[in-house]
């Protein structure tokens, strides 16, 4: 498995060997509704003859693109990312980013950040808090193994910055990926996500069901006592759901909850 450089928040990296084996390969096109750090669609590149990448965060679509196409992003990120003991440093990039944004200032401050987590507050301004750490090593190697492959695929990637809404399903070849924040959890981009955005994604899944297109949905069936009725609409329809091993816990903000992670899918 190829793993991003992005480290991101809510990333399937660690669920990609129970995740893959379930796409529909039938399929001629894919589409990673909701693309996050791209762990999903850059391990199947190998699998479609087309593969749509859109994300609402237009700087981290901007990251993507970037490393598609040259190492320029690579060198800018790595002269201003403030890595360890620069509190004053990340919080100068921070102050820049939200003044003037840029994506590999995105990257920068993803790196530096707590748990490499990307954090907007509703007015959209980037407040995630300093992690004491930064561009190494490792980030070297992944940045290297991420881009040899992708640009091995780069005729057939478009990426777009949308809301999900706004990317029409016209054809029956399609396979639709969605791994969305929804309402019911605390990621801290869910500041991009509004309550009446989990009706509106279950009517685009019902649309994509209705024109023969595939769709497959991960996400947190419960979050303590918080159900998500998008998730539980789908299975009361009848839609198959397969429970996937995951401790959602671990990147949790808010402590230990009961949760359940699953995959739903309209084909068998």
């Amino acid at each position: 498995m190829i793993q991003t450089p992005f480290n991101y928040t809510g990333s399937k990296h660690k669920l990609l060997e129970q995740i893959l084996p379930n796409l529909d390969y039938t399929k001629t096109h894919f589409i990673d509704l909701f693309s996050g750090g791209g762990s999903v669609y850059t391990n199947i590149l190998d699998k479609y003859e087309k593969v749509l990448v859109n994300d609402i965060i237009s700087d981290l679509i901007g990251i993507h693109k970037s490393l598609l196409e040259s190492d320029e992003i690579i060198e800018l990120t790595k002269s201003i990312n403030p890595g360890k003991e620069n509190k004053e440093g990340f919080l100068e990039l921070r102050e820049s980013y939200n003044n003037e944004k840029a994506p590999h200032k995105l990257w920068a401050l993803m790196l530096s950040s707590t748990n490499n987590m990307m954090r907007f507050n509703k007015k959209f301004k980037y407040n995630q808090t300093y992690g004491e750490r930064g561009w190494n090593d490792n980030t070297d190697k992944k940045v290297e193994e991420y881009k040899n492959h992708i640009r091995q695929f780069k005729n057939k990637i478009t990426f777009t910055s949308k809301n999900f809404a706004d990317i029409p399903i016209k054809s029956d070849k399609v396979m639709v990926y969605c791994d969305p924040p929804y309402s019911n959890t605390e990621a801290g981009y869910n500041a991009y996500w509004e309550k009446n955005d989990d009706l509106k994604l279950y009517n685009y899944l019902k649309e994509v069901d209705s024109c023969g297109a595939s769709f497959m949905i991960s996400g947190v069936l419960t979050h303590g006592e918080v159900p998500c009725l998008l998730l539980e609409k789908l299975i009361n329809d009848g839609y198959n759901c397969k429970e996937l091993d995951f401790d959602y816990n671990k990147v949790s903000r808010s402590g230990k909850k009961e949760t359940k992670e699953v995959i739903i899918m309209n084909y068998k």
